[in-house]
């Protein structure tokens, strides 16, 4: 009886995230669309600008990491659950290039963000550049995770 509940309980959490995955990358997909379509809407009626393009590249960035997440679920919680024998490095690799996603979509708009505020008003430069140092802040945290993690693995056991 035990047993069973167990496994009844591992099935509906697989199929939570199953829909989840499945909800993740439709919304993903929905972002993507909106991407383009804000391109070439913008192509057609002349209002095209280096800046609406950026934005648009930051959209479809986005839309990367939401399927990134969903990907990583399904892989995680799904497919792999129950393998102990999962190596460190395969998870390393994945939230490595997970944080660099997310990385490079906060840099991105840390620096449209800038570009834009110093052509308006520079006295609002304040956000644009905390967006751009907290951007290099977290790519120095994925540096020195990498470090620490590949000498945690060299040292013997």
């Amino acid at each position: 009886m035990k047993q069973q509940t167990i496994k009844a309980i591992v099935r509906l959490s697989n199929f939570g995230y199953i829909a989840a995955c499945i909800i993740l990358y439709l919304i993903a997909l929905c972002i993507l669309v909106s991407a383009v379509w804000g391109i070439l809407s913008d192509m057609r009626s002349g209002a095209y600008t280096v800046y609406k393009l950026l934005d648009e590249v930051g959209l479809i960035v986005f839309s990367m990491a939401v399927i990134d997440v969903g990907k990583y679920l399904m892989l995680e919680e799904v497919i792999r659950k129950g393998n102990s024998e999962l190596q460190p490095s395969q998870t390393r690799k994945t939230l490595t290039k997970f944080a660099i996603i997310i990385a490079s979509a906060l840099s991105l708009e840390g620096l449209v963000l800038t570009i834009e505020v110093a052509k308006q008003d520079v006295t609002k430069i304040l956000y644009p550049v905390s967006v751009l140092i907290t951007a290099t802040i977290f790519i120095i945290g994925i540096g020195l995770y990498q470090l620490l993690n590949s000498r945690s693995e060299s040292k013997p056991r």
